[in-house]
């Protein structure tokens, strides 16, 4: 909706719809408004959510290849998801998504630089993570890092 106010001005946003007497946050958002934007404009700002997919590590192929899966549904088109970073763990080492393995699985390629056995050492039993922006206002839904 519509907000008339004087700029440069603080705007807090809330969840209404949450039930006041649930023990959670209802802040969905704050920031300094800097600009006028008209409601038919509001496609243009560039807003994003964070998404993230997590998945399994499968084995290792050799030192600076991996296989994983349950990152993706069977039978989903893996191709978009080519080249893009997935992290070992939480803070471990990170690859790139190179090609299909089979129908779900895929395979993971880790710098060349990467020392023997600290790849081995991440993957005891650590999850794989791919981590995305979504654009909100984008038709085409692209997935960016």
């Amino acid at each position: 909706h519509p907000l008339a106010c004087a700029l440069p001005a603080t705007a807090v946003c809330s969840h209404l719809e949450t039930d006041y007497n649930l023990n959670t946050c209802r802040i969905a958002f704050y920031g300094r408004l800097l600009k006028a934007v008209a409601p038919e404009d509001v496609h243009a700002l560039r807003i994003f959510k964070w998404k993230r997919k997590e998945g399994q590590v499968e084995r290792l192929q050799d030192d600076h290849t991996l296989i994983g899966k349950n990152l993706f549904r069977p039978g989903t088109d893996m191709t978009p998801f080519f080249g893009m970073k997935v992290r070992v763990g939480e803070g471990g080492p990170t690859g790139k998504i190179d090609s299909t393995f089979g129908k779900a699985k895929f395979k993971v390629v880790f710098p060349t630089s990467l020392e023997p056995g600290v790849l081995a050492e991440a993957c005891k039993g650590a999850k794989i993570y791919l981590d995305y922006k979504r654009y909100v206002f984008d038709a085409q839904k692209r997935m960016v890092q």
